[in-house]
């Protein structure tokens, strides 16, 4: 009798392992994942020289459009991948009201002029070396992180949405944006492909990474680490070493800058600026582009042509040193 129910206790302990290991093997390999998916993340965005400063500049300065029009094709390779993974997109915070969002994108504009470069490009510039760009995403965190702690803006709840065009409309949309951009770049196809394999990894890796880390932003990047503490802090890095090795593999070298303290200085200004406007849209250009712009926000649209804006009425004032690297 007890023999048979020590038995019975032996098989269900030895199940209940084999379960806890099961779940516990999933979870390291779905984490594993999000790190590779951020890796090609990271990858993309530094082999891009993406950036809505870079694009902006080009577009007004050199009336080189090109960059610009990429930046709406990586959105609408986001919506595609929403739609073909029949997902709505979705912010972890709805839209402020106009009164907060109208100022916010015009100061995260200007934070971007006096950053330099927006979200996209600082990771990207991290991995070139130039360690000051890392500065500025601090900033950004800060700002979140101060605005939690003391709980200054009302919360507001998470709003999606589906995409308001099907997959079959969005792909022929996204072969029209691919025919214009590769009719301005008639005299540098590389740059083309490159533009098109990029923008799509772009696309798509966030897309995958919205869907199973939703709490991951790159705009507060590293107080996604605070949220999500595990998945959080393997993004973060699996984004940068694909940034770093997007870098290594162009150059063939690595060259690590040390910040300079006018240039700290000006990229924690920068990030003070861009944290107070993602704070107050809520979300910065990355959060606008690859999960507003695919679900059809109106806000997102506004948000991205004032951001827009203010950096080409800069631009077009005071000049702008940025440019691509690739």
């Amino acid at each position: 009798m007890f023999l048979k129910l020590d038995q019975v206790a032996i098989k269900e302990s030895l199940v209940n392992t084999s379960a806890a290991v099961a779940a516990g093997t999933e979870i390291w390999a779905g984490t594993a994942l999000l790190g590779v998916i951020a890796f090609v993340l990271g990858f993309a965005l530094n082999h891009a020289s993406i950036c809505t400063v870079i694009a902006t500049k080009e577009l007004i300065s050199e009336k080189k459009p090109a960059r610009f029009i990429a930046l709406v094709e990586c959105a609408v390779w986001a919506a595609l991948a929403y739609a073909m993974l029949g997902i709505a997109p979705m912010m972890q915070e709805g839209w402020l009201p106009l009164s907060y969002f109208v100022p916010a994108a015009i100061l995260f504009g200007l934070g971007t002029y006096v950053n330099g470069t927006c979200v996209f490009g600082s990771v990207g510039h991290i991995g070139n070396g130039e360690t000051e760009f890392g500065f500025a995403l601090l900033s950004i965190f800060a700002v979140f992180y101060i605005e939690s702690r003391f709980g200054l803006l009302p919360d507001q709840p998470p709003i999606s949405g589906s995409p308001p065009l099907g997959a079959v409309l969005l792909a022929l949309a996204l072969l029209a944006i691919l025919a214009l951009r590769l009719g301005v770049s008639l005299q540098s196809r590389s740059d083309f492909w490159r533009l098109t394999l990029s923008m799509g990894a772009i696309g798509i890796t966030s897309t995958i990474l919205a869907v199973f880390a939703p709490e991951f932003s790159i705009t507060a990047s590293v107080g996604s680490i605070v949220s999500i503490p595990v998945a959080g802090a393997v993004i973060l890095v699996c984004m940068f070493s694909g940034s770093l090795a997007s870098a290594r593999v162009r150059k063939h070298r690595f060259t690590l800058k040390w910040p300079t303290i006018k240039g700290t200085a000006r990229r924690t200004l920068g990030g003070i600026l861009m944290g107070l406007g993602a704070l107050l849209i809520p979300g910065g250009n990355d959060t606008v582009l690859l999960i507003g712009l695919p679900m059809g926000a109106w806000q997102a649209a506004l948000a991205y042509a004032l951001f827009v804006a203010t950096l080409a009425a800069l631009i077009a004032k005071f000049g702008s040193m940025a440019r691509s690297w690739s």
